[in-house]
């Protein structure tokens, strides 16, 4: 019974560490995802990430073709239940990220930056990054290597923060 009280003792501690740590790097980012204007998906269609998240919290999923973690966090992606949005920076042409994505079995929708117009924006400059938006607030960034859980558990934590 110790055993198990001390595990659930330091899970607790690791997620407030990972909520203190999350918040840290969310202090750059700008307030709202309305600075991002009309974003259009690879196969064309137009996203309105802003009235999306009124429904429901969006995961934000920037990333790049060339960035290692990212084929380690990309196929997690894909599993996530829910809206997801991603958004390709610097990894070239419409139709070199669309292979890119079919080499790679990807099935989540895509906005290519090709020139980081909207990265800058965000003030993003590490891949891959992960972010909430939710009811047009970007809440939650946390880059580097995250997992399946870690991605829910954000949107969830953003959710019950309402």
């Amino acid at each position: 019974m110790s055993r198990l009280k001390r595990l659930l003792g330091y899970g607790l501690m690791l997620l407030l560490v990972m909520t203190a740590v999350d918040l840290w790097r969310s202090r750059d980012l700008p307030a709202s995802a309305e600075g991002l204007g009309e974003l259009v998906t690879l196969d064309g269609k137009r996203v309105d990430l802003v009235a999306h998240s009124h429904n429901e919290p969006v995961l934000l999923y920037v990333w790049a073709s060339w960035c290692g973690v990212c084929r380690l966090v990309s196929p997690m992606v894909d599993l996530v239940p829910g809206a997801v949005m991603t958004m390709a920076i610097a990894s070239g042409s419409d139709q070199k990220v669309a292979a890119y994505l079919k080499d790679k079995g990807h099935d989540f929708a895509v906005i290519n930056d090709e020139n980081n117009r909207l990265a800058r924006r965000l003030n993003i400059g590490v891949t891959p990054t992960l972010m909430v938006v939710h009811r047009g607030e970007l809440k939650l960034a946390t880059t580097g290597f995250t997992t399946l859980p870690g991605m829910m558990l954000r949107r969830w934590l953003v959710q019950i923060g309402d």
